[in-house]
């Protein structure tokens, strides 16, 4: 019985756990977009040149772009790009694709602080906006 038990627990345990990867990104990105514009597509914050749901400033948009020609990838992103969402998700992407072990906690705090982010106290903060929206 007692096996039967631990065996239950932990193909519960590998069921849940599987969920939430599979749960968390698209969950991430929404909880992203939901702290930095509330989802408008036209949020423009102009004393960075931020802009769009994921409020994407030009260096952003040069990062992307370099990661992908390093790679050979022969797509190029503009700043237009970053008012329209779906490309603002896949610039995104790109930049957690390369994010070594990226957890939501590294990949937002990155987000909002640059490739060492996770390790800034500043980006605590933002940290705990984007985790209440998960």
């Amino acid at each position: 019985m007692k096996l039967f038990f631990i065996v239950l627990n932990v193909g519960l345990f590998l069921t849940t756990s599987s969920m939430e990867v599979v749960r968390s990104i698209p969950n991430l990105i929404e909880a992203i977009i939901y702290v930095e514009s509330r989802g408008d597509t036209l949020a423009h914050n102009i004393s960075e040149d931020a802009v769009g749901c994921l409020q994407i400033r030009p260096i952003m948009v040069r990062e992307v772009n370099r990661l992908l020609a390093k790679k050979y990838i022969p797509k190029v992103y503009t700043l237009e790009d970053r008012w329209n969402k779906a490309k603002s998700i896949e610039m995104f992407n790109v930049i957690k694709e390369h994010t070594t072990n990226p957890t939501d906690e590294k990949l937002a705090r990155n987000w909002n602080g640059g490739w060492n982010g996770y390790k800034k106290q500043s980006t605590l903060k933002y940290w705990q906006k984007v985790k209440e929206q998960l």
